[in-house]
């Protein structure tokens, strides 16, 4: 099971010419509807087509299966202030708001950085939602044809000090009939630190739970200039509930026996 994840990891991590990460965000999440740049029509009507954002907003808590080849694991998330907590057959790993601890230690986690896999999923499965987040920049792309197929792209990008990775870029590509977020690019600035513009991609298949489109299963592929390239990898989501319910903030604290991830990783 350890090679499993290692060998998942790596295949994210090397999609890109550097190494990948999504956009870590570890700051309190606020019900804000105040954004740095003006609103993109394909970006708003994309959020209104999955669900609406305060639809998103009205849930405190969400939890599902996360399931690739060879792994299965439990993944919960404060929607308010981006705990997690993420239960596996080798290891427990949390965030409590400041800091990334995998229980019994990082040696059961494997190789890779625990504070950059922490929130990882959950950032893929919670686009475009998450992606209406505080300290967040828009451009309206146009059109844009990726694979034959033309699509309503909106980059974002993030202030600085906004998460781990404020020089990560990502493209939402909506499709122009239904409004649904159907790719991603996204770039991974996480290890190196340095801006750039070198994309991989990410494959949508969406399901309704609760009023909201939310993810079903994700391929990551290699992208190159409007062209999907290689698949690397692919995840489904499982059992997915949202609650209302306010967690116990013990459920992240760090256990006694327990080794912290630093922030970055040289």
């Amino acid at each position: 099971m350890k090679r499993v994840h290692y060998l998942l990891l790596l295949n994210i991590i090397f999609i890109s010419s550097c190494s990948p990460g999504t956009k870590d965000k570890t700051s309190s999440i606020q019900d804000s509807n105040t954004f740095l740049s003006p609103l993109p029509k394909a970006f708003s009507e994309g959020i209104s087509a999955h669900g609406g954002i305060d639809q998103w907003r009205s849930f405190q808590t969400l939890t599902y299966d996360l399931i690739t080849p060879g792994m299965t694991q439990n993944q919960l998330i404060d929607l308010r202030s981006r705990k997690v907590l993420i239960t596996d057959s080798l290891y427990t790993l949390g965030f409590d708001g400041d800091q990334v601890w995998v229980s019994p230690d990082l040696a059961s986690f494997g190789d890779g950085s625990a504070r950059f896999y922490h929130n990882l999923y959950f950032y893929f499965f919670a686009v475009p939602y998450v992606l209406a987040d505080p300290g967040i920049h828009y451009e309206d792309l146009g059109i844009q044809t990726i694979n034959d197929k033309s699509y309503n792209a909106v980059k974002v990008s993030y202030d600085q000090g906004v998460g781990d990775s404020p020089e990560d870029f990502y493209v939402a590509h909506f499709n122009p009939d239904t409004g649904l977020m159907e790719l991603l690019l996204y770039t991974v600035t996480y290890y190196s630190q340095e801006s750039h513009e070198k994309y991989n991609a990410l494959i949508y298949e969406w399901q309704e739970i609760d009023g909201l489109h939310v993810t079903k299963s994700i391929k990551g592929y290699k992208y190159d200039s409007g062209r999907l390239g290689e698949l690397r990898y692919e995840a489904s989501f499982e059992n997915i509930q949202f609650s209302n319910a306010l967690l116990n903030d013990s459920l992240f604290s760090i256990p006694k026996v327990a080794e912290i991830d630093s922030l970055k990783v040289d």
